[in-house]
């Protein structure tokens, strides 16, 4: 017996529903004892967003820090002195990246904190730097 699956296929809200499926992008885990805050659209929990990066003509994104699979904090525009401070003191990497517009479609806010666990989720999402909310967070979960 054959069947045809073409239509099904063809459909964009198919097709958009079976990648958010397969690559669990629409896992989040925001009632998770690791997860804290909002900034923009970003949750503590969910997914960090990717977003596609031009660096002096080369192209990347957001995600290939994450390659190390290590703690780091994410700034989408310009992190302060403080906040270097912190991140230097407990060999906590930090990533600034250049604000776009394309970043606040992607749900971030123009220099807001973004902690990244290993797996790539929002362990903390802090509108404002503050830097004793980022130190209370990693004292709390005992990071670095």
């Amino acid at each position: 017996m054959a069947t045809s699956h073409g239509p099904l296929l063809r459909s964009r809200a198919f097709r958009r529903l079976a990648f958010r499926t397969l690559s669990q992008t629409a896992i989040n885990y925001r009632s998770s004892a690791l997860s804290e805050g909002c900034a923009g659209q970003v949750y503590g929990g969910d997914r960090l967003p990717w977003i596609a990066l031009d660096k002096g003509g080369h192209a990347t994104d957001n995600f290939a820090p994450l390659a190390s699979l290590i703690w780091q904090l994410h700034v989408y525009g310009a992190a302060a002195p403080e906040i270097h401070a912190v991140c230097g003191d407990r060999d906590l990497p930090l990533h600034e990246f250049r604000w776009e517009d394309a970043m606040k479609r992607a749900g971030f806010r123009r220099n807001a904190l973004y902690l990244v666990r290993p797996d790539g989720y929002v362990a903390l999402a802090a509108a404002e730097q503050s830097l004793t909310v980022l130190a209370s967070y990693l004292d709390a979960h005992a990071i670095r």
